[in-house]
């Protein structure tokens, strides 16, 4: 297993699996201002990091909040441990575990993209639909001015015409993995509150939901979840949220821009 290190924006050095991925993520995360969208981030909170990749998301949360607990959940190994190293590098306020978040316990088989880690997924036709989606943006279809800079700076806009390298970025492999549900993981760490559960699993975001017990859900103050099934999905999952006592946002995913239908659902207790 190969990791890499790479740099953000403002100077601090970080584990990757690739270091093009990370620009594109974490422009993503801090231009996103979840204090607009109605949510509140606690200096203390406890926060779940469902689908956390590399950590970037938690590395944000320990920016804006260093006393928070942050509980990350990473299936894949080469992104596991790269989040394991990030999370070491906090000081221990993150408990990185290597399992994916489902329905039921038991184990599942993922699409891995080994040059684009943010893609892995437990549903093929969403890792198809997002990487369509990233061609287009990589052809400069539909993408904004910040989005076409952070793509220019990686240097992958000039190798386009290679076709090895094209094929190279969206190939694939199956790597099979543990899957455990939310309620089992709250239970074993003796969680009594979530104050945000933030949701990002390419296309897995039903089954995450369908392993909260109703027990369970008066506990999750504000929910992050991305969706990546379309506007159908978004709005079921929407109602169910509101059914259930919360009000919410949406807005766009950045990789809406290359057509694929991604969706942000941004969701607080009234």
């Amino acid at each position: 297993m190969s990791i890499a290190m790479t740099e953000l924006p403002d100077g601090r050095r970080i584990h990757c699996v690739n270091a093009y991925e990370v620009g594109f993520g974490w422009h993503e995360i801090v231009s996103d201002d979840l204090t607009e969208r109605g949510l509140d981030l606690p200096v203390d909170g406890v926060f779940f990091d469902v689908g956390a990749n590399i950590g970037l998301f938690c590395l944000r949360l320990h920016d804006l909040c260093p006393d928070a607990r942050i509980y990350a959940f990473e299936p894949m190994p080469a992104a596991f441990e790269a989040l394991k190293n990030n999370s070491e590098r906090m000081g221990g306020m993150v408990e990185a575990c290597r399992v994916a978040l489902g329905a039921a316990p038991g184990r599942a088989e993922f699409d891995h993209y080994p040059a684009l880690s943010a893609l892995s997924t437990g549903d093929s036709a969403v890792g198809e639909t997002l990487a369509g989606g990233l061609r287009s943006l990589l052809f400069g279809q539909g993408a904004s001015e910040d989005i076409r800079a952070i793509i220019d700076k990686t240097g992958a806009h000039d190798r386009l015409d290679e076709e090895a390298f094209i094929d190279q970025l969206f190939r694939k492999e199956t790597v099979t993995v543990d899957v455990d549900t939310l309620d089992n993981v709250v239970a074993r760490f003796g969680i009594d509150e979530i104050d945000l559960l933030k949701i990002d699993t390419e296309g897995q975001e039903r089954p995450v939901l369908d392993g909260i017990g109703e027990g369970l859900w008066p506990k999750i103050r504000q929910l992050l979840v991305e969706v990546h099934r379309g506007p159908e999905e978004l709005k079921t999952i929407r109602e169910e949220l509101e059914a259930r006592g919360y009000k919410t946002v949406i807005g766009d995913h950045p990789m809406a821009q290359g057509g694929a239908a991604v969706f942000h659902i941004y969701a607080h207790r009234a």
